[in-house]
């Protein structure tokens, strides 16, 4: 069982470092296309509004998929005062509660009710109100579902590493 569980969290772990790498490669493309408006704009007078929405979906991806990323590393914020008291073990029972009483159940509630409103707009067609922006309004919409699902994943993950190390810690010292 011990063994299922560990490939399981190797498993949710390359889950959360595909939302890393997809949250970082938008990175880099937004700030490419950040300078390329602008300097079109100040060197040749040009704008174009399409890009500029391009901009806010490449944020949509960044940042829901580095939510989960972040907290893969503790990168996150975090109640320090509380948690700076705990010994090694007691670190793991909060981690361990946190993952399954905060995280998972509230990234599974944001999952619930976001996933409506996406469907909402995908069906609708929903587009830029601008004529001449982007016609796929709906994906940032499911960028929402789709980061809390990768915050979900590293709940469990985190839940298991943490359940994992407190066997270990116990039955070590049995």
């Amino acid at each position: 069982m011990l063994r299922f569980c560990t490939s399981l969290e190797r498993l949710l772990e390359r889950i959360t470092g595909l939302a890393g790498f997809i949250g970082c490669t938008a990175m880099v493309i937004m700030i490419a296309l950040i300078f390329g408006n602008m300097l079109s704009r100040y060197a040749f007078g040009l704008g174009a509004v399409w890009a500029q929405e391009l901009e806010w979906y490449l944020l949509s991806v960044m940042a829901m998929m580095g939510i989960a990323y972040a907290m893969k590393f503790d990168d996150h914020v975090r109640v320090d005062i509380l948690s700076s008291r705990f010994s090694p073990v007691g670190m793991m029972w909060l981690n361990l509660i946190t993952a399954l009483l905060v995280a998972l159940p509230c990234a599974l509630l944001i999952i619930h009710y976001s996933l409506p409103f996406a469907e909402t707009s995908f069906h609708r067609g929903e587009g830029s109100p601008n004529s001449s922006g982007l016609p796929w309004r709906w994906i940032p919409k499911a960028l929402v579902v789709v980061g809390f699902v990768f915050v979900a994943t590293e709940s469990v993950r985190q839940a298991l590493e943490n359940g994992r190390r407190l066997v270990q810690h116990y039955a070590g010292r049995a």
